[in-house]
């Protein structure tokens, strides 16, 4: 008698498996793993510089996603912030066999802060579990206000949505109101904040709620 597989549970099942080992040594090591997802252009990448210089640069690892190229870890680099590059070469997301695999690669002593950079697109990586305490989901205004309605499930996983590039808001005609409302039919408890890289109390205002989780973390955890 032929037993029936399920090949997607069983795949899934076993990268939540390596996921939750990542999140729990990250955790016993005192490092809060952040999320950062978005289609490509959101401002991720500007988000984590931005947001780097409201923590000491020196407390942040960042690993990249990206299907080609590291020129987003030379950015890091560039703003003093230690960094690995994952290339994908196809792949439309991280997975959380190659964030195990980057963790034996790199050095995390003295950090407090791992900021994950998803490949860009906001379908694969929604749902993925990779080892993170917190999702981000970066939005640009310059998208349009349909990306709730749109891809639900990205911002069903949520615990903060950047709502990106505010100040062009009135340029590419953004539905602010429209927006919110379809998020807030979503997930209601959601954390929505607005930024502009011209903004430093927005990104301030990040920093502060991204740092009161990493308290809280390890308040519970203690």
């Amino acid at each position: 008698m032929s037993e029936k597989l399920d090949i997607d549970k069983s795949v899934l099942s076993e990268n939540d498996k390596t996921a939750y080992k990542i999140s729990e040594e990250l955790k016993e090591n005192k490092i809060l793993a952040v999320n950062v997802m978005g289609s490509p252009g959101s401002g991720k990448t500007t988000f984590i510089e931005k947001i780097s210089d409201f923590f000491n640069p020196e407390e942040i690892f960042v690993i990249q996603g990206d299907l080609e190229s590291d020129v987003d870890k030379k950015r890091m680099e560039k703003k003093g912030i230690d960094a690995y590059q994952i290339n994908t070469h196809g792949g439309c997301h991280l997975n959380a066999d190659m964030i195990k695999n980057s963790l034996e690669n790199i050095d995390l002593k003295s950090k407090n802060f791992l900021f994950i950079e998803n490949v860009g697109n906001l379908v694969c990586p929604a749902g993925i579990r990779i080892g993170q305490h917190l999702n981000v989901v970066v939005s640009s205004t310059t998208e349009g206000s349909d990306k709730p309605k749109k891809y639900p499930v990205i911002f069903l996983n949520s615990d903060l949505v950047l709502i990106s590039k505010y100040d062009l808001s009135d340029v590419v005609d953004f539905n602010e109101n429209k927006y919110l409302k379809d998020i807030r039919n979503i997930k209601n408890s959601v954390k929505i904040l607005k930024i502009s890289k011209n903004d430093k109390k927005s990104i301030k205002e990040c920093a502060e709620f991204i740092n009161k989780k990493r308290r809280n973390l390890f308040n519970d955890a203690e």
